[in-house]
């Protein structure tokens, strides 16, 4: 049988042992290549080089290094693209949801589902490891391997509780290692709510790894997986889950609030906050620790060269910022909310007032080099508020201290809404604390709500292109696998 290239890319990537440096001190080996791997992975050096490759997948382009945050955020109403006159194409076909421009991470997520399985396979026989250290790379490799499902989950499927028609799959589950050509597969999808459930059972397991005597969970350290990271990703799920998880969701926001690994910031510290290379309030974020790691040419393809440009001292300009802040947003607004701080005014060439975000500011020493934040302790607060809200009016106090949590630190008054109001503020709050982080589209479609849009029409949640395509070569290859309706 012939082989599709990018089936053997995301099957076997195992066979290549292959990792990108961290800062940490338990990812600092040299990347280990072309080994075989029941020889490399029998040495911490092998395993945490092979971990070091799962992280460096977040990095990709498609992913975490710019579509998954910038590309994603035009999907929605939080961003639109410049005057035509101004345009370099950047983010062409998102603003208006044209079909298949959407969410693309299938390849590099599948082949980083299979560098973390490869790295919980073999982890329990390094030779030269102590029970802590195969604990804490367990720990982080199932973390990453749940992070990287739910993505895709939230991404190729509809919500559990908002399914359109009948139509429930979401991805295919792999949980067992492919590092030679024997074990490649042709699996079916689960089913969306089948792979929440993987997800959840991998992060309690990375939980209860965490909570092995000696592994070392330290916060300021949000470039490694956690046990506050993990426990603020279980929050976000059980939300996503809807209903029967909302004490859960109130149960594993507080515990990683209570965990410290991430540190709510007072209202003086927000705007300065995001001009740090390590964001304080992370519980996670994707490191590009080195230059090289930023995305190929940072200061044209990078998020910030997405979202900003700059003037030079020369003349010239740094970035196409193609993609700024929509007005409908800006109309969210109440005066003296100091998130207005990381928003900037700007002049287009051609005269265009535009406002662009200043969240990703080039924070590692040059434009278009930041880290990306994924988890964000804002949203703990914001998860445990709308999962109180949604129980009634016996926990609507505690839903509006967290959603006034939120207020304050941004420099506004309380407000008591009850009822459908209070679910209303608390989403609002929502949109803009988290706002051109990559969060609004799934915000919009976990609830099952048609897309407003500043440019063109509403797209309705039955609308096809709530969903992306899958890979056509994928599906060439696996028959097994079901296209979404539409493609």
């Amino acid at each position: 049988m012939i082989m599709k290239k990018n089936l053997i890319i995301i099957f076997i990537s195992g066979l290549m042992i292959t990792g990108t440096m961290s800062c940490d001190k338990i990812l600092d080996a040299k990347p280990v290549t072309s080994l075989d791997p029941t020889t490399a992975l029998s040495s911490k050096l092998g395993i945490q080089a092979q971990l070091n490759g799962t992280y460096a997948g977040l990095k990709n382009g498609n992913y975490y290094g710019r579509d998954f945050v910038a590309a994603v955020e035009l999907l929605a109403d939080n961003m639109k693209r410049v005057d035509p006159a101004t345009q370099s194409g950047r983010g062409a076909g998102y603003d208006v949801n044209q079909p298949n421009y959407h969410i693309n991470i299938w390849t590099n997520a599948f082949k980083t589902i299979n560098d973390a399985n490869i790295v919980i396979s073999y982890v329990d026989g390094v030779v030269d490891a102590t029970a802590a250290e195969k604990a804490s790379i367990k720990a982080q490799a199932l973390f990453l391997r749940a992070l990287v499902y739910f993505d895709l989950a939230k991404s190729y499927g509809y919500n559990p509780g908002h399914i359109v028609g009948s139509f429930a799959w979401g991805v295919p589950l792999l949980t067992e290692p492919v590092d030679d050509l024997t074990k490649v597969t042709y699996p079916q999808r689960a089913t969306v709510k089948e792979c929440f459930g993987q997800i959840e059972k991998d992060l309690l397991e990375s939980i209860n790894q965490f909570n092995v005597t000696g592994v070392n969970a330290a916060a300021g350290e949000p470039y490694r997986g956690t046990r506050g990271a993990a426990q603020a990703l279980l929050s976000r799920l059980y939300l996503y889950w809807g209903n029967e998880k909302l004490p859960d969701v109130i149960t594993q926001s507080t515990a990683a609030i209570a965990s410290g690994i991430a540190v709510f910031q007072p209202t003086a510290s927000y705007v300065s906050m995001w001009a740090q290379a390590t964001k304080p309030e992370s519980f996670f974020e994707v490191r590009f620790a080195t230059f090289a790691e930023a995305i190929s040419t940072p200061d044209n393809n990078s998020i910030q060269a997405w979202y900003q440009q700059q003037k030079t001292a020369s003349g010239g300009n740094l970035g196409w910022g193609d993609v700024v802040i929509a007005d409908n947003f800006m109309t969210q607004l109440e005066a003296g909310d100091v998130r207005a701080g990381v928003i900037l005014p700007y002049a287009r060439a051609n005269g265009q007032q535009v406002n662009q975000t200043n969240k990703f500011q080039g924070t590692n020493g040059s434009f278009g080099w930041s880290d990306v934040p994924v988890i964000r302790i804002s949203e703990m607060y914001l998860n445990r508020a709308e999962a109180y809200a949604y129980q009634g009016a016996a926990f609507e106090a505690q839903a509006q201290a967290d959603l006034n949590t939120i207020r304050n630190r941004a420099g506004l008054s309380s407000i008591y809404p009850a009822g459908q109001a209070l679910i209303d503020a608390i989403l609002k709050e929502r949109r803009i604390e988290l706002a051109f982080e990559g969060q609004r589209w799934f915000d919009l479609t976990r609830l099952g709500k048609d897309i407003p849009k500043e440019t063109v029409a509403p797209i309705p949640f039955t609308n096809y292109r709530i969903l992306p395509p899958l890979p056509v070569a994928d599906l060439q290859v696996n028959k097994n696998l079901i296209p979404n309706q539409g493609y």
